[in-house]
């Protein structure tokens, strides 16, 4: 506005001029006329009219320029006030574009919102489905009615005993039944129908002869079997004869796959191989070439123990989890570390549930068997260690076919036939638990355990700690572990400890476990160490007394024929702390040593 005013300023003064120009020149004329009669001093006035003349000439033209130059700036203004009006429009445009940004954001911020509150819920209903699955699991183990593990009782003639329990590990099924079993030691041929199991010797002599797994493969009619310490497979032919029958060797399958295998498979085209490799912590795969098996691809698993192929994937399990791999590529598709709310100590075993497509295993160390889709989720759940029949005893493994499940329930030396709502219970060796009437008051929930510790178990104090039955372990209060004797570690016994359990008196402890005759003896009052023979197995702790499967046993009569250990002399043996971990004996020794009076039984 204030250019406006000093561009009409500027243009009245040109026409001022221009006014006053037009006067003079009008004036000079009548000048010139007068001059013509006034001489010599007109035509000096004349003269300087014209000079004057010139002067408004030439402020004729500047004010001719300064009007040009008006209309320049008018024009210019015209422009500049034109490109404001352009400049004020593309502002309201570009604040309605703010505004609409503004508003975009808005909207995206709102989605984002919705977004977060819809992720939200899905996590609550993921939460809740796995808190479902975890429940329904626990109401199982809880509420709804479990299989009878009891079962109707039928003995099995078993021949060749002499080294212990037959302690049942691995089974595959020859036809509708007849079985193999194999328990580490021999490979039995069971007959239901004539309830009788004999060993199977084989034709050649082998330098390691550590049947753990047997698998037999329709496709080739032949038996595979995982020689564990042998370090390789077993492939053997079942030939009946005139005087019974035995294993024809028709392959040996040794590879750097293939260090310490506890599990084997077969497809069922015959193409794959799977080994479970215990001591080489993975899982191996071998394909069928030329009529050899080449080594594939290896996947790490820790202790990997159990294995099964269905289809194009292939299942394994071990310590601490159980995973889903692709059986061409060895891709790991899915693994979990727990069967509902509870985690895997160490599932030995896991097999295709024929019946239904899925899945069949059991973890030994918290005593339990379980089904799950192939995609790894819970199904069921079902069983516990503990004393009796109306429990298991390290189920190792569990099968299912078309006809029943059948659980191998190893210390129990017997195999549990679940068939609908009947139960038999097919038992090797001599009758057990036949003294309790009413077994069924001694079952265990499902849930007995956190991680390898026995969370229900009562505590005592021993070497001055406060210990609890572990697995394998008495687990102290500041949360070491106090291994328990493992092969030839206690007086030459071969056994290990397994599911331990504590019993006492006024003056004992007594830690038995459900793997081995012997158990330790602890003076609660000298602090002295020793065990004794027990002579049996899958034995428990019951507060004051041990239960067994011939009859109960009492503390003092344990403690009679006990012997003790000399501190000095287990002192000197090998062996110490691993992490968390050291051996009991070797803990005692050195506690011992450092006690003020010496311990004396």
């Amino acid at each position: 506005m204030n250019k406006k005013i000093a561009y009409g300023a500027i243009l009245v003064g040109v026409i001022i001029l221009v006014s006053f120009a037009h006067k003079i020149k009008t004036a000079a004329n009548l000048l010139t006329e007068t001059l013509l009669f006034s001489g010599q001093r007109m035509a000096t006035i004349i003269g300087r009219l014209d000079a004057q003349e010139q002067a408004a000439n030439k402020l004729e033209q500047a004010a001719g320029k300064l009007q040009r130059t008006a209309n320049e700036l008018e024009q210019a203004t015209g422009k500049l006030e034109q490109t404001a009006s352009q400049l004020e429009q593309t502002a309201s445009e570009l604040e309605q574009g703010a505004g609409k940004r503004e508003q975009t954001a808005n909207k995206l911020e709102q989605a984002v919102t919705k977004h977060e509150q819809a992720a939200t819920k899905h996590e609550q209903t993921a939460n809740k489905l796995r808190t479902d699955i975890g429940g329904v699991i626990d109401r199982q183990k809880r509420g709804r009615p479990a299989p009878d593990l009891q079962g109707n009782s039928i003995h099995v003639s078993l021949l060749k005993n002499e080294d212990g329990p037959m302690t049942p590990v691995s089974m595959t099924k020859l036809s509708a039944r007849e079985f193999l079993i194999a328990n580490y030691r021999d490979i039995y041929l069971f007959d239901q129908d004539q309830r009788i199991a004999v060993p199977l010797e084989i034709d050649v002599e082998l330098p390691v002869w550590n049947p753990t797994a047997v698998f037999y493969s329709a496709f080739y009619d032949r038996i595979f079997i995982a020689n564990y310490v042998g370090g390789d497979i077993i492939v053997a032919q079942l030939e009946h004869t005139g005087s019974g029958a035995k294993l024809h060797l028709t392959e040996r399958i040794a590879d750097v796959g293939i260090k310490g295998a506890e599990g084997v498979a077969i497809s069922r085209g015959g193409r794959f191989m799977g080994v479970a490799d215990y001591d080489g912590n993975v899982v191996s795969m071998f394909e069928r070439v030329d009529d050899k098996w080449i080594l594939r691809w290896k996947r790490d698993l820790v202790a990997s123990h159990g294995i099964t192929i269905i289809g194009d994937e292939v299942f394994a399990s071990g310590q601490g989890s159980i995973v889903k791999l692709s059986i061409e590529t060895g891709q790991e598709l899915a693994r979990i570390a727990n069967i509902g709310s509870e985690s895997i100590q160490f599932a030995t075993c896991i097999n295709e549930d024929e019946s239904t497509g899925d899945l069949i295993g059991s973890d030994p160390m918290s005593g339990i068997v379980f089904t799950m889709t192939k995609s790894l989720q819970p199904k069921d759940v079902y069983g516990a260690n503990g004393p009796t029949f109306a429990n298991l005893s390290a189920p190792f493994c569990a099968y299912r076919d078309k006809d029943a499940v059948y659980i191998l329930s190893t210390y129990q030396d017997r195999i549990v036939a679940i068939s609908g709502r009947v139960t038999t219970s097919l038992e090797f060796g001599y009758p057990r638990w036949k003294y309790i009437a009413d077994q069924s008051r001694f079952r265990y929930p499902s849930a007995t355990s956190r991680g390898s510790v026995q969370f229900d178990a009562p505590s005592y104090q021993m070497f001055d700690k406060t210990v609890r039955a572990a697995y394998g372990a008495l687990a102290t209060s500041d949360g070491k572990l106090l291994m328990m004797p493992a092969r030839e570690d206690l007086f030459g016994g071969e056994w290990p400890f397994y599911v331990t359990g504590i019993a006492s008196d006024q003056n004992w402890l007594v830690v038995v476990s459900n793997s081995s005759p012997r158990a330790i003896l602890y003076n609660r009052k000298t602090g002295a160490l020793g065990g004794v023979a027990i002579g049996e197995w899958d034995c428990w702790a019951q507060a004051s007394e041990i239960l067994c499967p011939s009859r109960r046993y009492s503390i003092d009569e344990l403690a009679a024929a006990g012997n003790m250990l000399d501190r000095e002399e287990e002192a000197k043996m090998a062996g110490g702390w691993v992490g968390s971990a050291i051996p009991l004996v070797k803990y005692w020794a050195e506690w011992a040593s450092t006690r003020s009076v010496e311990a004396r039984p």
